[in-house]
């Protein structure tokens, strides 16, 4: 069976997606660390790829936004009853297969359906940034404590994938383990992909006015 994406979209952007201009590098990226053979791969063939190959919806998702940080929390005094009565309350920290446990996704704090363009922006995030540099360096800051993923649905609406990411420390979780073609080995798609999230509406970071309205 043909896949839904490949089905719908080499009709429509068979013409419109067949050529791509090449884009300079980003800042901080030298141009020896180009390389110069590199052609990106048009959306006809990024979708013969795993998973978009098997993917007939993918969605994103955000959670974790009202916490700042990974909090730790400290046993009250034994005598303290409202400190007692604030640790017995505390909130705990979302994980995500908390959130694929539920079908309707009840613990994410954001929802969102990409449409086909949607979904052409993101396979040339994945697929194309990385692959256009020789080699790659990423930095990783801090504690890993993720406030986003992308889920992939298949013909049946179930959930054959996710990649769970952190931007703030640029770590990530997969399954399966190998998501991706080309792994993200170049510091610059974790920041392409952090805006494309925000673009299509979806916080990846800590919303202090959360906090502030409850």
């Amino acid at each position: 069976m043909k896949n839904i994406l490949a089905t719908i979209f080499c009709f429509i952007f068979s013409f419109s997606f067949s050529q791509k201009r090449k884009a300079p590098p980003p800042s901080g990226i030298s141009y020896h660390n180009i390389n110069k053979d590199f052609k990106p791969a048009t959306f006809n063939n990024r979708i013969k790829n795993f998973p978009f190959n098997k993917t007939s919806k993918i969605k994103f998702l955000s959670y974790n936004l009202d916490f700042k940080k990974e909090p730790i929390y400290t046993p009250p005094p034994p005598n303290d009853s409202i400190a007692i009565r604030n640790y017995e309350n505390r909130k705990f920290p979302v994980k995500l297969s908390d959130i694929l446990s539920d079908k309707s996704l009840e613990g994410a704090q954001q929802q969102k359906n990409l449409n086909l363009l949607e979904i052409e922006e993101l396979s040339n995030i994945i697929l194309n940034e990385c692959a256009k540099y020789t080699t790659g360096l990423i930095n990783i800051n801090g504690c890993y404590f993720p406030r986003n993923a992308i889920l992939f649905y298949d013909e049946n609406d179930k959930i054959f994938a996710y990649f769970e990411i952190c931007f703030e420390c640029g770590g990530f979780k997969s399954d399966p383990k190998k998501l991706f073609e080309h792994d993200f080995i170049c510091e610059d798609v974790y920041n392409k992909l952090e805006k494309f999230f925000n673009k299509t509406g979806i916080k990846t970071q800590y919303i202090e006015t959360i906090n502030e309205t409850k």
